[in-house]
């Protein structure tokens, strides 16, 4: 099996939920199970075994720093993750090749918006606060 191969197989070990956990963690941190199971909607056991998995990988730990213990990646985590990041950017690399520089431009402009919204959203949905920015 070449490295393109066993990044792939990497890849697919995860579930989409595992990876938006993972990135929910290292972007719009700190989160909680509790914040996990608001964002997602599901019961705090699913969460917790979600979790669990994840804390048992080694990919994330909780801190003991504040009640209600947030979720942080672990370097492992945070190795794991950037890899996936860049393996789906080279795999999803096709869709932006015929760009020209303003049209890069105003996507990325596009998706700094989209970002600053997702970032509200869960400001809001998990800590019921939004800072206005």
């Amino acid at each position: 099996m070449n490295g393109k191969n066993s990044i792939r197989a990497e890849d697919q070990q995860f579930t989409e939920r595992e990876l938006l956990t993972m990135e929910l963690i290292s972007d719009f941190g700190p989160i909680t199970e509790k914040g996990l199971a608001k964002i997602f909607g599901l019961a705090f056991s699913s969460v917790s075994d979600l979790v669990r998995k994840l804390t048992d990988l080694g990919l994330i730990e909780s801190s003991d720093r504040v009640r209600g213990k947030p979720l942080e990646l672990t370097i492992k985590g945070k190795e794991c993750l950037e890899k996936l990041k860049q393996v789906s950017a080279i795999r999803f690399r096709y869709l932006f090749d015929s760009l020209e520089d303003v049209d890069g431009q105003a996507l990325e402009t596009v998706f700094d918006k989209m970002n600053r919204n997702a970032e509200a959203a869960v400001q809001k949905l998990v800590f019921d606060r939004y800072s206005g920015e």
